[in-house]
């Protein structure tokens, strides 16, 4: 056990304040538990408490039960000046003994600071700015002045507080213990790395910030308490790219020593957006790779470090590649692919420049070329009426960037290609392709939603126009218009064009158009059209305004005939196997097969490549008929194959009974009422033969079989027979008597006279 203050019923740690004023009525005691008294002592700024007897600047010592020492001031006597400070409780013994126990209290006049403390520092050191809190706790007197304050900068600062006329008060503290007058004053800080606030104040410091707490009594002493927030001095030095692919940079800095860094944030930006921030812990570790980031896009790093806050920023720039290795095209901060368009006003100036890339790759010559006249390629140093770009370049990675210096003609618009690391002339040169227009292009046509297994497919047209923002624009099959928009407006919320906006800057917007295909017919709401084979779409986009009309089209391919020759080859009871005839490569890239039973679709199975023409079916339920039909297929489904019809037994070999698809064992009960019609008969079934004569015949009159083709009250069922494989279904025409219920055998192929004939029994009840 340890040495304790306890004081009105509570207990104190070491290093508590008492107002003098508390102890009057209360003594302060300090006991350890566990020991017996061998003298112990407190003593005070002013020596030696007596105990028992006798005061030291009024404060008086008396002795209690087991190892235990209280101080008090005796009424109406108040703790004088030299009495005010540090107290020290030494038991058991005294405090001359290098063994005893020790512990300090703080006794004063007036008022004092209890504490002075840091709350709510950050808890996430990423977050910025950074907001904490400094809580002074002023106990005592209750008539003061309190101040917290940076450097010569008051942060908050009160006079004529009254703790004991609240209502009136000035002064804007939480009350922690009343009868002590123990109120907290708060201030809530931010922190930007250079500056600190409070409200309207701000100050600007570098490294540890010291602030101060401040109380004040009216002629008596003050009393100050500081606290310091360690804060590294200066940023991080010497930050430097270190690797960088399409979507992570690595980077690096000089560490700070241990006494001046816990760890370092680094803090990713671009276009002003923070992409991500991440914490680094160790003074030592001064290198991060970045993942996750975005192809051709210009990043703004910042390194701090840290302590409890955070301290100064270094930055750098960075542009990560659009792929690790081979030619690319990158604009704006995006990167694109071969083939990709671009609007002539967005390329228009050296800070909008089209850059063509070659990662891994030191430029020697390289080349932009126009394609319609790839003798007189781009000159990168002037321009006149017939070469109207200009370029700027970096050595490594090879880099050409490309742009407009003046109005592009019409006879210069279309296909642009770039040559890197060589010029064009070179056959092992890295080429890529971009297209530069006036007014509007289309960007793309494209089909998307395919799916083969869903039947009739749905399927979506994308055409993907860019450029001016008036224009026309259609998607049609052969003559017939699926969509029609004219007098289209970009920048018109009203516009009567329902497109999807993709790039607002370049008016890239993308129109949709959704067809449904069932093997014969394509429809698009009220609109259908017959067709066989490939379907061939246009879209075309009208320049109202200047510049030539632009057409895309796209072909999907369309198996024009259904596979021949569907064929069962073989079955179980769980099983069908079927083929077909195969078509050539160039007529299907596969099939999908189609099994219903009832009209409802059992399963259907796509089947990839043009030469595989069979299939086991898995699955399947016994005593059932199922329709398998097969379509070829290439983008979209072609028409189906006549549809076969295929049965499924209980077993390959065998004499069975089936009722309701299911079979059934021998000696197997039904209910008459569940065999009362002829689509609820039970089945008499053997594989592998063809039916010659076979009987039903009731067990309790053998010399009397069924009738199959007539019933009476003697004879109350019918049958219905099929020839291959042996079948007998057995059914009730008519109400079962009494004595007709019982056991029925029947026998396949032939009739029961013959011992060789196979039998099974069913009790019908």
């Amino acid at each position: 056990m340890s040495t304790f203050f306890r004081h009105d019923g509570n207990c104190f740690p070491n290093g508590s304040y008492f107002w003098d004023g508390s102890i009057r009525p209360t003594p302060l005691e300090c006991g350890l538990p566990g020991a017996t008294l061998n003298g112990g002592q407190w003593i005070g700024p002013n020596g030696v408490v007596p105990c028992d007897g006798g005061n030291n600047t009024n404060v008086e010592c008396t002795t209690g039960s087991g190892a235990s020492l209280s101080v008090h001031i005796k009424s109406p006597k108040f703790l004088e000046a030299p009495g005010d400070g540090w107290y020290m409780c030494c038991l058991p013994t005294n405090c001359s003994d290098p063994n005893t126990n020790i512990i300090f209290a703080n006794i004063f006049r007036f008022a004092h600071i209890e504490s002075f403390t840091l709350a709510d520092l950050p808890s996430d050191i990423t977050v910025y700015p950074q907001e904490y809190k400094l809580n002074c706790t002023k106990m005592g007197h209750h008539e003061y002045g309190i101040s917290m304050s940076i450097g010569s900068s008051a942060l908050a600062s009160y006079t004529n507080c009254d703790d004991d006329n609240s209502n009136n008060s000035p002064c804007p503290g939480t009350v922690m213990v009343s009868i002590s007058n123990t109120i907290r004053y708060t201030v809530t800080i931010t922190w930007d790395g250079m500056t600190v606030s409070s409200g309207s104040l701000s100050q600007s410091i570098t490294g540890d910030q010291m602030y101060q707490c401040i109380v004040a009594v009216t002629d008596q002493p003050t009393k100050r308490r500081n606290v310091i927030i360690k804060v590294p001095a200066t940023a991080p030095s010497s930050l430097t790219e270190v690797n960088k692919t399409a979507t992570t940079i690595t980077v690096s800095w000089t560490p700070l020593d241990s006494s001046d860094a816990d760890g370092y944030v680094v803090n990713v930006t671009s276009d002003t957006d923070t992409v991500q921030t991440v914490q680094v812990e160790g003074s030592s570790n001064n290198t991060i790779t970045l993942n996750g980031l975005r192809g051709g896009t210009t990043y703004i790093i910042t390194v701090r470090a840290y302590q409890q806050l955070l301290g100064p920023a270094s930055e750098i720039i960075v542009i990560t590649y659009c792929q690790k290795e081979g030619i690319y095209l990158t604009h704006n901060g995006n990167c694109y692919p071969n083939g990709s368009y671009f609007w002539d006003s967005t390329v228009d100036l050296d800070t909008k420049a089209l850059s063509c890339v070659l990662p891994g790759a030191s430029l020697t010559t390289g080349q932009w070329v126009r394609v319609a006249d790839p003798g007189d390629p781009v000159d990168c140093n002037s321009y006149n009426a017939s070469d109207l770009f200009c370029c700027t370049n970096v050595t490594s990675p090879a880099t050409l960037n490309f742009y407009l210096a003046g109005g592009l003609p019409a006879d210069q618009e279309g296909w642009y290609k770039c040559c890197l690391p060589t010029d064009c002339s070179d056959p092992n040169t890295n080429v890529i392709f971009a297209n530069i227009f006036r007014y509007t292009e289309i960007e793309s046509f494209t089909v998307a939603d395919l799916d083969m297994t869903v039947y009739p497919q749905e399927y979506k047209l994308n055409c993907v126009k860019i450029g001016i923002h008036l224009y026309g624009i259609s998607i049609s099959i052969g003559n017939t218009a699926l969509t029609n928009f004219t007098g289209c407006k970009d920048d018109n919320s009203y516009s009567p064009c329902p497109g999807i906006v993709l790039v607002d800057s370049t008016n890239t917007v993308r129109y949709t158009v959704t067809m449904t295909w069932n093997g014969m017919i394509v429809s698009s709401g009220l609109i259908s059209q017959s067709i066989t084979g490939d379907q061939m779409y246009q879209c075309l986009l009208e320049n109202p305004i200047g510049g030539d009309d632009r057409t895309r089209t796209l072909l999907i391919k369309v198996p024009q005939t259904a596979p021949s020759s569907l064929t069962e080859v073989n079955k179980t009871a769980t099983t069908i196997t079927v083929s077909w005839t195969a078509f050539d490569s160039s007529d299907a890239d596969g099939y999908v097969v189609n099994v219903t039973s009832d009209t409802d679709t059992v399963q259907t199975v796509q089947v990839e490549g043009s030469s595989n023409n069979t299939i086991t079916l898995n699955g399947l339920n016994i005593e059932t008929t199922y329709s398998i039909t097969v379509r070829a297929y290439q983008q979209l489904l072609g028409p189906a194959s006549s549809a076969i019809n295929v049965f499924t037994h209980c077993q390959q070999e065998g004499i069975y009974l089936g009722y309701n698809g299911k079979c059934y064992p021998n000696g197997s009960y039904f209910w008459d009422n569940s065999v009362n019609a002829v689509t609820k008969a039970i089945s008499c079934v053997l594989l592998g033969t063809n039916l010659t004569t076979g009987q039903w015949v009731r067990v309790a009159d053998p010399d009397d079989p069924v009738d199959c083709n007539s019933n009476s009250d003697s004879d109350p069922f019918r049958c219905t027979s099929v020839t291959s494989p042996a079948t007998i279904s057995l059914y009730l025409d008519q109400g079962l008597s009494a004595n007709q219920e019982g056991w029925y055998k029947c026998c396949l192929p032939t009739d029961c006279s013959d011992p060789n004939t196979n039998i099974i029994f069913a009790n019908i009840f």
